[in-house]
């Protein structure tokens, strides 16, 4: 199907096609196949994008998306909070519960207008979890980065405290992951053009050495792509230092992506810039849970890749790329002193081409190019909080909600339009999940 996007604003995140206003998007075998004002497409199906602003998808290069069904259980305190609820909630997840939860998240971040998810699945209870979890996504259709991992706590616990939280559900300080099953997924969605298949690893601060290594090892024999959180944290950064043991090991490299890092040492951050280590940041969940200011222009500073993410929509609330950008464009001018320190323009390129080129996507999406895969979205301006609009990035970064997101097609496929989900009966999707959440706190006795 070729599609046919008339008469938009778009801001391409190509240096070499800027910013146009009135042109047009050819879409065609699922590509971007031409740019440019006029163009002519015998039977292509026309999308009057008058009005609105053509964008990139989003790409969250860091989401927990199987915690978006505990979003109605995370509250304040120690007791009511995010570590307490999953560690008490988490070990009694079962595939289904897994799928709906992605499900629900997905179709979010969908209405949102996400196109590439990194879905960072830190509760594959076993194979059944991680099968569930990828089906979600080829119903859905998102471009996504499966990370297999294994059930744990919160990176600056202790390996006591993980065994107390997650009893014998959760990975034992000393038990390394299913790389059995890793592998049958790798081998299972090679040639997936939506799906790929790394690992989420927990790394020195909640894994023996022997344990930590051998991961490593494994998911590199494998080609695998590697995550891992890392200095989100005083406590953590307190005990230990992450990067420089995976330095002394000879483990880091541009196949890691660290989430976090918002007190990494001096040490480590030339060491993540050496190596080409790229970092997602995610200030909606950092902010909300105190673990400190994202450092984000200061790493950039260093040459060091910069991505945004959610982290968990059970933290951050709801799955809301605007509001991140906003956040995250407001921390980073407030800690310089400067309202000009990082732009809208910037923090949209971070949000989009940065995620992409952060997942080793970045010659596949994140840019609106001819030849690239077709992952967008259309933006509409017509709302009382977006007119007038005279500078299309400001009003995209300072004004724009999900609501305003009229049309998103990845991979060329339409998957909202007209502001409704394409594929999703919503009102029947969010009553599941209040269904399910309700049997999952009764099995664990909540």
């Amino acid at each position: 199907m070729t599609l046919l996007i008339r008469g938009v604003t778009a801001l391409t995140m190509d240096p070499g096609l800027g910013e146009q206003s009135g042109t047009d998007i050819e879409v065609a075998g699922g590509r971007i196949a031409r740019v440019g004002p006029g163009l002519e497409s015998p039977g292509a199906e026309v999308v009057d994008g008058t009005g609105m602003i053509a964008v990139p998808g989003f790409v969250d290069t860091h989401w927990h998306m199987w915690g978006t069904l505990l979003r109605g259980v995370i509250g304040d305190g120690p007791a009511n909070g995010w570590f307490a609820r999953k560690g008490r909630l988490a070990p009694y997840f079962t595939a289904d519960d897994t799928y709906l939860g992605v499900r629900l998240a997905a179709a979010e971040g969908i209405a949102a207008g996400i196109t590439t998810v990194h879905d960072w699945a830190h509760n594959v209870l076993g194979p059944e979890h991680a099968d569930a979890d990828l089906r979600a996504h080829r119903e859905l259709g998102l471009r996504t980065h499966f990370s297999y991992g294994a059930p744990s706590a919160h990176p600056s616990m202790s390996p006591e405290e993980m065994r107390r939280l997650m009893g014998d559900r959760g990975k034992g300080f000393d038990e390394a992951m299913d790389f059995g099953d890793v592998k049958r997924l790798a081998e299972e969605y090679a040639d997936d053009p939506l799906i790929g298949i790394g690992v989420n690893l927990r790394g020195p601060a909640r894994s023996s050495a022997e344990v930590y290594r051998a991961e490593f090892r494994a998911a590199r024999e494998l080609g695998l792509p590697i995550a891992m959180h890392c200095a989100g944290t005083r406590a953590e950064v307190k005990r230990i230092h992450q990067v420089s043991l995976l330095a002394e090991d000879g483990l880091l490299g541009p196949d890691l992506l660290l989430a976090h890092c918002l007190h990494l040492p001096q040490r480590d951050q030339e060491l993540v810039a050496e190596h080409r280590v790229p970092v997602t940041m995610s200030p909606m969940s950092e902010l909300r849970l105190a673990m400190g200011y994202p450092p984000l222009l200061d790493l950039i500073d260093q040459g060091i890749g910069v991505s945004l993410s959610l982290d968990t929509t059970a933290i951050s609330a709801a799955a809301d790329p605007f509001q991140a950008m906003r956040v995250a464009l407001g921390l980073v001018n407030v800690s310089r002193g400067d309202a000009e320190a990082i732009s809208p323009r910037d923090i949209l390129r971070i949000a989009t081409l940065e995620g992409a080129k952060a997942l080793g996507l970045g010659d596949v999406t994140g840019s609106i190019t001819p030849g690239k895969r077709a992952d967008l979205a259309l933006i509409r301006t017509d709302g009382l909080h977006m007119a007038p609009v005279v500078d299309p990035a400001v009003a995209v970064v300072h004004s724009a909600a999900p609501s305003d997101v009229d049309t998103v097609l990845v991979d060329g496929k339409v998957l909202k339009r007209h502001g409704r989900l394409t594929g999703v009966d919503e009102a029947e999707l969010a009553a599941q999940a209040v269904h399910a959440l309700r049997e999952l706190c009764g099995r664990a006795g909540f």
